[in-house]
């Protein structure tokens, strides 16, 4: 067996996939990491505890390859995509031996439900759309789950009666099986048009075509608003924000396997396009490298915690990742602990300073952080990212002020990867301070 340490030590610690191929160059493992290095190290170390096949695996392992992904769900779209395209055989013989499941969308039918199935349906020159393999249901249901949030669907086999279970939830809208019963055919013919406009969005998800999505919902949303069906538009407005989240997968799978200067320039032209919207507030600022971004958690001011994360080139870096614990008498002041949170950080000049400082917040928030920065005597451009309309804070004349950006702009794709990073690592160390406070 090759030693790889060498190499292992050499990977990046970011999410992405990792191929295995053989001493003849076939391809013989695809998987895929939400940190790349601690993941394939995990396969040459202790190999006592491995598997059989784990370890016939290993030793077949004649050359590591890997592709970073911005995030783990790009890296669950890329893993499928490559497994298709492969059939490697250690995914083949995977999940005790189970065949790899897929999302299943006929779209043949009037009102296509949406599957999972151990294997896609014979065409028979009839329209299915498959997204896939998956290597286990759970990671495929996770993927559905995620989608569902921003556009509902059904998968309730479609019958005549009441509206299934998951309208009520506001997963399913509208609902074949309601729709079946409409006597007037006008409606029933309208609503089984929305209903397919909304699995064609999906199937544009899958394939990572997310930014059209937005604008329509956001032009269906300010028309119910201009019609005073307020209700209707803050349903849209919600599917918006989680479509938002889904932004970090922008990224189409296969750009990542044909194209890898194509992943560059899209991550380059983020920061362009972020570094001239903030030339309002700092003309001379230098290009952006290195981004650092503050986010806190706490519970009605309660064991608070803030979290910085880092970006290095338009990719999260967990090396440089740092939690802060808060000083609890503080009370629920969020602009006080982004102070103290942003003074504690600049006390550690051994930390290289970062191009651009970001703040989860809004003006408060944002002049919190300036007022540490200019008692600690640092310069350090600072923004802020209001959740609201996914709003940029930045400082015109010392004065926070509020810059919209419109949602297909490439700026937002990175400030809303970080910023929920952010977000995700400071919630999770609050959960482990109040687990320890429940446990002490």
């Amino acid at each position: 067996m090759v030693d790889f340490q060498k190499k292992i030590s050499t990977l990046p610690t970011t999410p992405g996939i990792y191929i295995y191929k053989d001493s003849t160059g076939n391809v013989i493992y695809v998987g895929k990491a939400v940190n790349l290095r601690r993941r394939v190290k995990q396969y040459f170390e202790k190999k006592e505890s491995l598997s059989p096949k784990t370890k016939q695996l290993v030793d077949m392992i004649a050359h590591i390859s890997i592709t970073k992904t911005v995030t783990e769900f790009d890296a669950l779209l890329l893993e499928a995509t490559l497994i298709q395209k492969y059939q490697p055989k250690y995914n083949m013989i995977a999940k005790d031996d189970k065949s790899p499941i897929y999302i299943q969308i006929p779209i043949y039918e009037p009102m296509p439900r949406v599957t999972l199935a151990r294997k896609p349906l014979d065409n028979n020159n009839k329209k299915i759309f498959f997204a896939g393999p998956f290597q286990s249901t759970r990671v495929a249901k996770s993927i559905l789950r995620s989608i569902r949030r921003c556009i509902p669907f059904c998968t309730q086999k479609i019958r005549n009666g009441k509206s299934c279970f998951y309208t009520h939830l506001g997963l399913c809208d509208p609902c074949p099986s309601a729709i079946e019963k409409y006597e007037n055919q006008t409606d029933k013919k309208q609503e089984r048009q929305r209903y397919r406009k909304n699995i064609f969005r999906i199937i544009n998800i899958l394939k990572g075509n997310i930014l059209p999505i937005i604008k329509e919902l956001t032009i269906e949303m300010e028309t119910l608003s201009k019609t005073e069906q307020f209700e209707k538009a803050a349903l849209i407005r919600d599917r918006i924000e989680h479509m938002k989240r889904l932004l970090q997968t922008h990224f189409d799978p296969e750009l990542y396997m044909h194209d890898m200067v194509a992943i560059g320039e899209t991550i380059e032209r983020e920061a362009e396009d972020l570094h001239d919207i903030l030339l309002t507030a700092y003309p001379t600022l230098p290009e952006i490298h290195k981004i650092e971004c503050i986010d806190i958690s706490n519970t009605a001011g309660s064991l608070p915690v803030g979290s910085l994360v880092v970006m290095i080139d338009g990719v999260i870096d967990r090396s440089q990742y740092r939690r802060f614990a808060i000083n609890d008498s503080i009370g629920p002041n969020d602009t006080a602990m982004i102070r103290e949170v942003v003074t504690r950080r600049l006390k550690h000049q051994e930390w290289p300073f970062p191009d651009l400082l970001l703040i989860d917040g809004g003006k408060g928030q944002v002049h919190a952080a300036q007022c540490a920065l200019q008692q600690a005597g640092v310069s350090i451009p600072v923004v802020g990212l209001a959740k609201r309309y996914e709003s940029l804070v930045v400082p015109i004349d010392n004065k926070p002020t509020l810059i919209h950006m419109q949602n297909d702009r490439p700026a937002i794709r990175l400030l809303i990867r970080i910023r929920d990073e952010s977000h995700r690592f400071a919630v999770t160390y609050h959960k482990l301070k109040r687990a320890k406070g429940f446990l002490a």
